[in-house]
């Protein structure tokens, strides 16, 4: 009985565990989409993260921008005792609250601009964000589609090494019945080294890929990334994509705002030049030993209250105030020519992403004619030295062109939709 219930537990654990395993594969097995990468990047990546905080940041000094021009309370208290020879002039103990009120009247604009800094700060934060992001995504779609590829090309050489096998055992037997000589054997063996090594760099590149595109979603597991896409399946032409549109880019956006920081900076260092004016007003209590109030000294507190108006006139600075205006007005024409230039490097950036997306659709129409081409020629080549009009030198030459007309049908396939993701970065469509 008590073995039979052993039995049983094993046979539940053994069960539980498959269970796990299964469970553990279908996670392990769950493929990601362009679209889904896209959105985890957004979602996780630390880079996008830090821009986030930064606009979060911002967004603070604004609303600290918002209340500079309103009035402060602050409140403080302070408790004395004094020795002889002092506490026959002073009172000898006391305590002393007081609350003050302070209020900037006039600051020659400084509030105002500061406010003005602030929210196109806000607008610089949100720009940087989105410049991140177009970069964090064109990155992602890199690595998507150099995880597809590296599938593929772990594919194609798992391909070729069957063939190559296959043909090796031929070309051994016929070598052991003495129909070839041993250096046909030898050609088919360097092509199997070969291969092993593309086969063993394959799988590296896959490793390498899903540990960059781990990091660029922000998944700690990068064993567990697959994809969903493959290169023989999908859109390789450019049509719908080209389009005639002004680039919008983040990268614009920051330009224009630094002018605009700039002119703001220039209008604050020109209220430098004016005066300001103050006003605090002051409440003050005292409560201690006898004569702590002036007005009445048989008192043991006091209640009383003063204002200030204070008014800071520049009079003279040996001009350096002016100096400094002069010098901002240089940094705001430098960053014109900068806003300038940019918009002329995005026009250039723009049209040859353009051209290279063109190129690439080319250069897929030719190595998929070289592909085709490639592969009847190895049809061929294996009937003709079967019925021995050729030697298997040729056949293994024959392999060798299909192989490489295949990768470079992988290579031109990738290097297409690494051209789409440029172009459509270029002109501010990545997203």
């Amino acid at each position: 009985m008590l073995q039979k219930r052993y039995k049983t537990v094993i046979k539940v654990f053994i069960c539980g565990f498959v269970l796990l395993q299964g469970t553990n594969n279908l996670f392990a097995q769950q493929q990601l989409t362009l679209a889904e990468s896209k959105e985890l990047a957004l979602k996780n990546n630390n880079r996008i993260g830090k821009a986030k905080e930064d606009v979060i940041a911002t967004q603070s000094d604004k609303l600290i921008a918002d209340v500079a021009g309103r009035p402060k309370l602050d409140a403080s208290a302070t408790a004395f005792y004094f020795g002889e020879p002092l506490n026959t002039m002073l009172p000898e103990y006391g305590f002393a609250p007081m609350v003050s009120v302070t209020q900037p009247i006039y600051t020659g604009g400084k509030i105002k601009y500061g406010k003005q800094m602030a929210e196109t700060n806000i607008q610089m934060s949100n720009a940087q964000q989105r410049l991140v992001e177009d970069e964090v995504l064109l990155a992602t779609e890199t690595a998507y589609w150099l995880l597809v590829q590296a599938k593929e090309e772990i594919k194609l050489e798992q391909q070729v090494k069957k063939q190559l096998a296959s043909h090796y055992t031929f070309l051994n037997n016929q070598f052991g019945a003495g129909l070839i000589y041993k250096n046909d054997v030898l050609r088919a063996k360097v092509l199997q080294n070969e291969n092993e090594a593309r086969l063993q760099a394959a799988e590296n590149k896959l490793i390498l890929a899903k540990r960059r595109l781990s990091q660029l979603i922000g998944m700690e597991a990068p064993t567990g990334i697959d994809v969903a896409d493959t290169l023989s399946t999908g859109d390789f032409s450019n049509q719908g994509i080209l389009q005639n549109t002004d680039a919008v880019r983040p990268e614009i956006d920051l330009a224009a705002n630094a002018v605009k920081i700039g002119e703001l900076t220039k209008s604050m260092l020109k209220a430098d030049l004016k005066p300001t004016v103050g006003l605090a007003l002051n409440g003050v209590a005292a409560f201690g030993k006898e004569g702590i109030n002036f007005g009445d000294p048989t008192k043991k507190h006091m209640l009383t209250y003063f204002g200030m108006l204070s008014v800071n006139i520049p009079v003279f600075d040996w001009g350096s105030k002016r100096e400094k205006v002069k010098q901002q007005e240089a940094t705001i024409r430098s960053a014109e020519y900068g806003l300038k230039e940019l918009k002329s490097q995005i026009n250039v950036e723009v049209e040859q992403a353009t051209l290279n997306l063109q190129l690439q659709t080319k250069n897929i129409d030719l190595m998929q004619a070289s592909l085709t081409e490639a592969d009847e020629n190895l049809k061929l080549s294996n009937d003709r030295f079967k019925a021995g009009t050729i030697t298997g030198e040729d056949v293994l030459i024959a392999e060798t062109l299909w192989q490489r007309a295949y990768s470079n049908m992988l290579d031109a396939k990738v290097r297409y939709k690494i051209a789409e993701a440029v172009y459509r970065k270029a002109i501010g469509q990545i997203k």
